[in-house]
């Protein structure tokens, strides 16, 4: 009996100095813990298009309508190049159609005349293949004339330079008088209908960026709304970065203006409040089974909030953690 009595007093003090050693901690579900954090990489707006205008033909610049600073819009004409020998070579190709037309009409009414002949045996069939062939042949000398008609209708047209998007001139490269050949810069435009925000991410946070909310660029006290285009494959060498493209979609930056890409992480973070380092790691506590578990988290760098990757129903020990180590009882506080 004494011995039984004994056992008892001997578990009980176990118990007791069990309880002494667990340490009192709160928890909170993780998904009531995380925060929205905004993140930035630098950014800058770049147009769609920047396009070197040049001459098609060999002809004197005869007028420049447009000069740096100037906006137009698509098919707007900027230069003027000197069409009179454009002109010519086109008069020439249609007078020599003329004249193929009329050899045409001769060698069909010969021909014509030649197939009555034949009939009749008053001339050889040698003869008869003659004037076949030779209708043959003005016939594909027209289809030829009329290809040269349209190559100098196309050389008329691109003495006339037009714009080929909606744009500003940036740049002007020649001057009235000056002698074009094909190739020959003349203006510089950029596109102002189309621009971009060129982004560089860190690898990561650019998988994320698709499903991220509140995208914008901010610049010189601005923000602009975007919306998400595309995202690189590539990570650079130079800069360890990903480019990525966005769109506004609303109010409009400068081409060229710098600023930063702006956004909320979609899966919000942990408090730094609840980040304690361990060894050389960095991670959280988490209670499970009675038990303190440290959670190391890889990216989370020291007096920063971090994402954590665990269900929203994990429990985050919110209290007491700063002196918990891995496998400590717990006591769960209200």
């Amino acid at each position: 009996m004494m011995k039984k009595i004994s056992l008892l007093i001997i578990l009980a003090l176990y118990q007791h100095i069990a309880l002494a050693q667990a340490i009192n901690v709160s928890v909170e579900r993780l998904g009531d813990l995380r925060t929205a954090r905004e993140l930035r990489a630098p950014a800058s707006v770049l147009s769609a298009n920047r396009t070197v205008v040049t001459s098609e033909v060999t002809a004197l610049i005869s007028e420049l309508l447009v000069d740096v600073g100037v906006a137009v819009e698509k098919g707007d004409l900027l230069v003027q190049l000197d069409d009179d020998n454009a002109r010519l070579s086109l008069d020439q190709a249609r007078t020599s159609l003329d004249a193929l037309d009329a050899q045409i009409t001769q060698a069909q009414r010969r021909l014509t005349k030649a197939e009555g002949l034949s009939v009749k045996d008053f001339i050889s069939d040698d003869e008869l293949i003659d004037r076949q062939t030779d209708l043959g042949v003005l016939q594909a000398n027209r289809r030829g004339q009329l290809v040269a008609i349209q190559a100098a209708e196309l050389t008329l047209t691109r003495t006339l330079i037009r714009a080929p998007f909606n744009a500003t001139v940036v740049q002007r490269s020649a001057q009235v008088g000056n002698f074009a050949q094909p190739g020959t810069p003349l203006l510089t435009l950029v596109q102002t209908d189309l621009r971009e925000v060129d982004a560089e991410l860190d690898p990561r946070y650019a998988l994320d960026i698709p499903k991220v909310s509140k995208l914008r660029y901010v610049s010189l006290g601005h923000q602009y709304p975007l919306e998400f285009l595309r995202l690189s494959d590539v990570i650079e060498t130079d800069t360890r970065k990903i480019r990525a493209r966005f769109r506004f979609t609303n109010d409009i930056a400068p081409i060229g203006s710098s600023g930063e890409l702006a956004w909320t992480e979609s899966t919000g973070v942990v408090p730094v409040s609840l980040i304690v380092q361990r060894g050389l790691e960095f991670g959280v506590f988490v209670a499970n089974s009675g038990k303190a578990e440290f959670v190391s988290i890889p990216a989370a760098q020291e007096g920063r909030p971090a994402a954590l990757d665990l269900p929203d129903d994990t429990l985050i020990i919110s209290r007491g953690h700063i002196r918990l180590q891995n496998g400590d009882e717990l006591i769960l506080s209200e």
